[in-house]
């Protein structure tokens, strides 16, 4: 929202929720808003796209909640001057409750707009959660954030996530990569094979319990979805180099509201389970971050407790210091670092051969009948 503010040019900004409608004549409102000097902000009045009477309730009680306590939500189509939205500094980057927190900061400023006019929003939230339980859900969440619980936490209860979260970082497998890989093979590129180590990492990841699987990639959500299997959630990819993706992705999945995130790599098929619950042991302990070294002198594992924005920056990628090169900006930030067993990721054609004669299935399947030479 803050990045759409930026880009934006008018002198009122409107945020809108994706599976919200505005009434066809939303801009009147604003322009009666506009010319009272006293008004900084206002929403729209809040309506469901559904016939239930209990949906009628909610609207009511929602009204009531606008009315007398000046608190609308952010499904209600917040508009505000632009002036007012940049002297609040915008929305503060938390987890949930950026709404709330941005209109009782605004409410300071000036008075709220009230239209009377119905934005109309999507109710399969409330079909889906129950209507009271929705209901109740809100004010117990908006309770708590009242009293000063972290908004984090509120967001885990809230997506109903676990503390902990294992995530693979990779491309789209059909994107096939790895051209020093296939030059080695004297073979063209197979997006099977990708698709191949990418479905046994996964299967490492489906062997720990009690956490949250995530893939972060390249590409379309709707592309990837087909090669996660139930359980598994997918989260884009943004940043120029590795580490930036790493550290965004990072970012992301704390503003989820993970305690502690284990991120590991796509080629990683004959991955021990035991590994990646020790590196998550490590953080509950209290390390900062935890690494698993990988015999070409990088890392295959990387979990923290926190986001780390500067842990990644000013690395030389692909070089056989990089494990060295993390490990001492650890050092120097002045986090605990603790270290797990080392593994290889296949990135060459003895690697390559080193997985297909374990425990990984699918890589098996396609390299027998191949010749894998060093």
């Amino acid at each position: 929202m803050n990045a759409g503010a930026e880009a934006a040019s008018g002198e009122w900004l409107l945020f809108l929720h994706a599976d919200s409608t505005l009434p066809a004549s939303w801009l009147q409102e604003i322009a009666a808003a506009d010319r009272d000097p006293q008004i900084v902000a206002g929403a729209f009045r809040f309506a469901l796209d559904s016939r239930d009477v209990r949906a009628r309730l909610v609207e009511w009680a929602v009204g009531r909640r606008t009315r007398w306590f000046g608190l609308p939500y952010g499904d209600q189509g917040l508009f505000v001057r632009r002036s007012v939205f940049e002297a609040l500094g915008g929305y503060r980057e938390i987890p949930l409750m950026e709404d709330v927190d941005f209109v009782r900061r605004v409410r300071r400023k000036g008075r709220l707009h009230h239209a009377d006019r119905p934005l109309v929003t999507s109710a399969r939230r409330w079909h889906k959660a129950g209507w009271l339980r929705g209901v109740l859900t809100n004010w117990v969440l908006v309770t708590a954030f009242s009293a000063g619980v972290s908004p984090r936490r509120l967001m885990r209860v809230y997506s109903h996530r676990r503390h902990e979260a294992v995530a693979v970082i990779g491309r789209d497998p059909r994107s096939v990569g790895k051209s020093r890989l296939w030059e080695a093979l004297a073979i063209p590129p197979d997006p099977e094979l990708m698709i191949a180590l990418l479905s046994d990492t996964m299967a490492s990841v489906d062997r720990v319990p009690a956490v949250d699987k995530l893939f972060v990639h390249t590409g379309s959500r709707r592309a990837v979805a087909e090669f996660c299997s139930d359980g598994w959630t997918t989260l884009g990819q943004r940043g120029a180099d590795l580490g930036q993706r790493m550290s965004h992705a990072f970012d992301d999945l704390f503003a989820l509201g993970y305690s502690r995130v284990a991120l590991i790599g796509s080629d990683l098929p004959s991955l021990p389970t035991e590994h990646i619950g020790a590196a998550l042991h490590h953080l509950q302990d209290g390390a900062d971050v935890v690494l698993g070294p990988s015999e070409d002198g990088g890392f295959y594992l990387v979990g923290l407790r926190s986001p780390q924005p500067t842990l990644f920056a000013d690395v030389t990628w692909t070089t056989d210091h990089v494990f060295r090169d993390v490990c001492n900006r650890a050092r120097s930030l002045r986090l605990e670092l603790r270290l797990v067993e080392p593994w290889y990721d296949v990135d060459d054609p003895p690697t390559l051969r080193r997985a297909a004669e374990a425990s990984a299935p699918r890589t098996q399947a396609w390299a027998r009948g191949r010749s894998l030479a060093p």
